[in-house]
Order: structure tokens, then C-alpha cells, then sequence
């Protein structure tokens, strides 16, 4: 294992998923100024995701057969230029125009940069997954905070200041001499005969059921980060409060996810999914409930049920396509991740409809099928 790719591949991670995730915060001083409804709300997330899922296997794709190690530096700085400029949006459809843009830093960025993970963690995929992975939900979890200084502390126009840490991180990327973001990609080489039979060789059923856990996991996981901090509210709590809530659930996630990958490695990828997505109705339904301070305790355990499998899924679906390693992982990075995400929308729509109550107790009873799809995951460490 290569310690110092990973640990920028990891900071990289989560100076990307950390811009992104000052949305949610960003989102309620939006809502007020612009007078958004839920589903509006929604609907930005889901721009967001969209952007990255329908793009991300395509750079992936590109990564399987072209040397693209630039796109590693290039999707930070986009990703927080776009995120940066958010504070200045003139209206909402300026708004919507950069988190789209924002969505497509993070499609050039994921896939490139799991790849690399895969050459650098050796005989430790898992880990290596894991550590990626938790970079990303770091990231996220640190993301409400980065948001609440700045946007509550300074104004909407301080989001600008996500800009210098990306530069200072892809200065030390592209300075840094190593081959890991310059690795020469397998199916380059191979013929259209090869590059035919390697597409019959992958279990399409196990790759489906994969695809399908982590679009409703998705679904449930970016539903929660963008009306948490607003359940909160309707609940008595704070915004500033319910941010670091939010940032607890995701620490948890984050904490949870790099020892369900190195679980992973032992007790086998499908028994993690399965009782992740089992734990966490329970745990996610006792913080609906839950008064007082055992909240946090609530929210803390209910994120790192959620996301101990996030890592597990990624090398799931990269052992099922071994020689396709970037459409791997951006199949689930990108479009099972990112078409959950557009359920985000959806979620606003029932939130206008049924009420926000009703509607986060959808969301954390649904992971229950989740456990079901597990059934059909087939790998050598399955």
C-alpha cells in the first residue's frame, strides 16, 4: 500500500465532498431569499446529483482507456469554484446553473481518483477503499461546519472562501512526484474481441442488485443531509444546532465507513450491506423520536449504520468489473449515488404533500429493502 497517494487522495476527497456539502447550509439562507418551497429545495440537490450521475461512468469510462490523472486536481478546484460562487447567485435559476456545474467538478473527480486508490492499496482494497471513502464522508460531515462559518458567520458571499484550500491541495498533487495518478490503464491495451468478452464476463445480476442498494441508500442518505437541519427546526432546534447534528450523523457515517470496508475483508462485502441496511431503520426511528440530548448520541449511531456499507459497495462493484475499475466506480459513485440523489426531489415533493414529519419516517424505514437486494450480491468475498 502506497501511504502518501492515499493520503492525498483522501484530503482530496474531502475538500470535494466538504464543498459540496455546505449546500444543506447554504440551502436554508437560499430558501428565505429566494422564498423556495420544499420541492425547489429538492430540486437543487437534485441537480447536484444529477450532473454527477449521469456524467461520472462516462469520465470513468474515459479513465479505463486514456491517461487522465489531471482530471484529479482539475475536479477540486471545479467543484469549489462552482460551490464558491454559489453565494453570489443573483436568483435561483444562477443557483441551480452552478450546483450543476458544481456536480460536474465531482463526476471528473470520482472515478480518477478511486481508480488510483485501487492501484495503491495493493492486496488491501478494502482498507484502501474504506480510507477513500471516509474521506468523502469527512467531507460531507465537515461540510455543515464549513457552511455555518462561513455562511452564518460571514454572509452567503464568504462561500468564496472554499477556493484556497482546493488550490493549496492541488498545488501539493501536481507538485508531488509519484506515478500513481499516471498509471496506464488495462483495457487500453486489450482488442475490441478482448474488450467484448471482459462486458460478458461481468454478473450483470449482482452488478444490478449493487446498483439498486446504493440508489436507495443514496436516496435515504442525501434526503437526510439536505432536510435534517429543517426537521430540526420544526422540531424546536436551532440552525446552527441542528448543522452540527447533521455533522454528528455524518461523522458517524464517516467513522463507521472505514471499518465496515476493513470488516469488509474479513467477515465478507454482502453480511456488512445486509446489516447496515437492517440497524439502521431502527436507530434512524428512535432519532425521530428521541428528545433531549440522547439526539446526538441518535444521530451519530444512526449515520454510522447507514454508511458502513458506502465503501463495501464501491469494491463490490469493482471485484464484479475488474478490468473496468473507473466505470466501476463511477457507476457507483456517480450514477447510483447521484440517481438516489435525484429522489431528493421527490422527497420535497411528499414533504410539500404528506408534511416533513411523514416523510422522514419514509426515509428510515426504506433501507429495509436495501438488506433484501443483498441477498443477490455474488463475489469471491461475498
Amino acid at each position: 500500500m502506497q501511504k502518501i497517494p492515499l493520503l492525498l487522495l483522501f484530503l482530496g476527497h474531502v475538500w470535494v465532498d466538504a464543498s459540496q456539502a455546505i449546500l444543506p447550509v447554504a440551502l436554508v439562507k437560499l430558501k428565505e431569499s429566494f422564498a423556495l418551497s420544499y420541492f425547489q429545495v429538492g430540486f437543487i440537490m437534485a441537480v447536484l446529483n444529477l450532473t454527477s450521475s449521469v456524467i461520472q461512468p462516462v469520465f470513468g469510462y474515459i479513465s479505463d482507456r486514456f491517461p487522465t490523472g489531471w482530471f484529479v486536481p482539475v475536479g477540486i478546484l471545479w467543484t469549489a469554484l462552482a460551490m464558491g460562487l454559489l453565494g453570489w447567485a443573483a436568483n435561483y435559476p444562477i443557483a441551480v446553473l452552478l450546483v450543476g456545474l458544481a456536480g460536474l467538478g465531482t463526476a471528473i473527480f470520482h472515478p480518477r481518483a478511486m481508480m488510483a486508490v485501487y492501484f495503491v492499496s495493493g492486496n488491501r482494497l478494502g482498507f484502501g477503499a474504506a480510507v477513500f471513502s471516509t474521506g468523502g464522508n469527512l467531507g460531507f460531515a465537515l461540510g455543515p461546519v464549513v457552511g455555518s462559518f462561513l455562511i452564518l458567520g460571514f454572509g452567503l458571499h464568504a462561500t468564496l472562501g472554499l477556493l484556497a484550500p482546493a488550490a493549496l491541495l492541488c498545488l501539493i498533487i501536481f507538485f508531488y512526484r509519484g506515478d500513481y495518478l499516471r498509471h496506464e490503464p488495462a483495457v487500453q491495451k486489450e482488442s475490441s474481441k478482448d474488450f467484448n468478452r471482459a462486458l460478458q464476463n461481468i454478473p450483470w445480476g449482482s452488478l444490478i442488485a449493487v446498483c439498486l442498494i446504493v440508489t436507495l441508500r443514496s436516496w435515504v442518505y442525501i434526503s437526510f443531509l439536505t432536510y435534517l437541519p429543517m426537521f430540526f427546526q420544526t422540531q424546536g432546534i436551532q440552525l446552527k444546532t441542528g448543522s452540527l447534528m447533521l455533522t454528528v450523523f455524518l461523522v458517524g457515517g464517516a467513522v463507521a465507513g472505514l471499518y465496515g470496508g476493513h470488516l469488509s475483508d474479513k467477515v465478507g462485502r454482502r453480511r456488512v450491506i445486509a446489516v447496515s441496511m437492517l440497524v439502521y431503520p431502527i436507530l434512524a426511528s428512535l432519532m425521530i423520536l428521541c428528545k433531549g440530548n440522547w439526539i446526538w448520541l441518535l444521530a451519530g449511531a444512526s449515520g454510522a449504520a447507514l454508511l458502513a456499507s458506502f465503501a463495501v459497495t464501491i469494491v463490490v462493484a469493482q471485484e464484479l468489473m475488474p478490468q473496468f475499475v473507473g466505470l466501476a466506480s463511477g457507476l457507483i459513485l456517480g450514477l447510483g449515488f447521484g440517481t438516489g440523489g435525484l429522489g431528493t426531489a421527490f422527497s420535497g415533493f411528499l414533504a410539500d404533500t404528506l408534511g416533513l414529519y411523514q416523510v422522514m419516517w419514509i426515509l428510515a424505514l426504506a433501507p429495509v429493502l436495501g438488506a433484501l437486494l443483498a441477498v443477490f450480491i455474488r463475489t469471491a468475498r461475498s
